[in-house]
């Protein structure tokens, strides 16, 4: 009589087996290219790739800790960050653990997509590094509001704009004489906490523009206080690109009078430094392709030569 059940687990048990190390020869593949980029680039590498539908948020910053940790106190650290923004809080935390491990040069190292406060990460940097694939993003704040019960993602600027453009239209048809009632009556139902609440988020995006491109990327600049404060302007206005995730290359920023400023390296497409990083972001993006059980997926990876750490999210 044949034991199924025995058999059974013997075949599970392989299998999973098999993914453990399958699992484990890719991380020691892309670390040992991480090792190899590194000595070539005279830097430590640390990566932070997630697929797009998963945020920047709280629950990244232990991991961040970990990597750091793991990687010690060095002269340069380059962060290549694929994200498609989150919680500028945590882009603030972020960015000021890894100046506490890096005594010289953080570079931001940009694959494809770093947008909203993935972009807030890149302003902190000293450097901006960026290719053919690559992108930053406007870090105008993002609301999250309840409309027919479904949430929704609103620029905070978006409120503000529509106060503004109320009261604008109030006055008017008081100038005129005309009838104000329902106008009045839009303007009450906007509620002033809310319209302060977006302004400080503004304001916030705002002051870590500046504050940072201040500190870092512009202080070498006599006039670096004013040119932070255009950058800064700029990348938070609406005005300018109208959606949130409108795209920002290396050559927009190039031909841009108010964005040329920000330290921006453009490597060419068959630059051997590209090719490896961009190769390395790659092997990345496949690794959080692969599922670890049925409903679950890799979203969000952590990883230099010598730390290795993902995050699964049910599906």
């Amino acid at each position: 009589m044949t034991n199924t059940g025995k058999d059974h687990y013997d075949t599970l048990l392989q299998e999973v087996q098999n993914e453990i190390a399958i699992t484990q020869s890719q991380s020691k593949k892309r670390q040992d290219l991480i090792s190899k980029v590194e000595k070539e680039r005279g830097t430590k590498l640390l990566f932070y790739v997630t697929k797009l539908q998963y945020s920047l948020d709280y629950d990244d910053i232990n991991l961040f800790g970990s990597m750091l940790s793991a990687m010690g106190e060095t002269d340069n650290v380059e962060l290549v960050i694929q994200s498609p923004g989150g919680n500028g809080l945590v882009a603030e935390k972020v960015t000021e653990m890894i100046r506490q491990y890096c005594r010289k040069t953080f570079r931001v190292i940009v694959p494809n997509l770093a947008k909203s406060a993935a972009t807030m990460v890149a302003l902190a940097a000293d450097q901006i590094i960026m290719g053919v694939t690559s992108e930053l993003g406007p870090i105008d704040p993002q609301i999250f509001i309840k409309q027919t019960g479904a949430t929704q993602v609103v620029s905070a600027q978006s409120f503000l704009d529509a106060k503004s453009d109320l009261e604008n239209k109030l006055q008017d048809a008081e100038r005129k004489g005309e009838p104000t009632l329902h106008l009045v009556t839009q303007l009450s139902l906007i509620d002033p906490a809310f319209i302060n609440y977006c302004q400080k988020n503004i304001d916030f995006a705002l002051d870590f523009a500046t504050k940072n491109l201040s500190r870092y990327m512009f202080k070498k600049k006599t006039d670096g206080s004013q040119l932070a404060s255009t950058v800064a302007a700029n990348l938070c206005g609406t005005g300018k690109y109208f959606l949130h995730g409108r795209t920002i290359s290396a050559q927009t920023i190039k031909s841009s009078s108010e964005l040329s400023p920000l330290n921006v390296v453009a490597l060419d497409k068959e630059d051997p430094q590209w090719k490896a990083l961009y190769e390395l972001y790659l092997r990345a993006e496949v690794f959080l392709d692969m599922a670890d059980a049925p409903n679950i997926r890799r979203g969000k990876l952590f990883e230099s030569s010598n730390f290795s750490m993902y995050r699964n999210y049910p599906v």
